[in-house]
């Protein structure tokens, strides 16, 4: 009867750790699921707070074949300061690369209502005066929370001049 008891207590501390273990396990993850939500609540708000729009005619968009230059203008329509050096452009379903840049006017930094000139380089592509295709713009902003930063993408079908 002794032996019977001694089993009993041996399996009852047995079921004790391994149920406080499986409880420090459940909390640890707890608090890694809130960190990850709490981030991805503030991407979301600061990928909301991240805007941009052609500022060009889209139905006249300069194109120099001869320097592939492809000039465009974009405003800064969101609240947050957007990055200059970090655009990306696809033309015609053609990764582009950005040859050059430069703000318009007397802005010192790419803010909300600020319209900065983008040089679009879409190598390989033959572009013709009246020809229509689509054009694909994607802007991050400065970092806004912590190493957090916004990125916003729009999408415009443009006609060569």
């Amino acid at each position: 009867m002794a032996d019977g008891g001694a089993s009993e207590l041996v399996m009852l501390v047995t079921g004790l750790l391994t149920a406080g273990i499986v409880a420090s396990l459940l909390v640890a993850s707890w608090g890694s699921l809130a960190e990850i939500v709490g981030d991805t609540q503030t991407q979301i708000q600061v990928d909301s707070k991240t805007r941009a729009s052609l500022a060009s005619d889209p139905m006249q968009i300069a194109w120099d074949q001869a320097t592939c230059n492809l000039t465009i203008h974009i405003q800064n329509s969101g609240e947050l300061r957007l990055k200059m050096d970090n655009i990306g452009a696809i033309v015609n379903g053609t990764p582009t690369s950005v040859s050059g840049s430069q703000l318009i006017g007397s802005a010192i930094a790419w803010t909300s209502g600020e319209v900065a000139e983008f040089y679009l380089c879409p190598t390989g592509l033959n572009l013709a005066t009246g020809q229509e295709t689509p054009l694909i713009i994607i802007v991050q902003s400065e970092e806004y929370s912590g190493d957090i930063s916004g990125k916003h993408s729009f999408s415009e079908v443009i006609r060569i001049a």
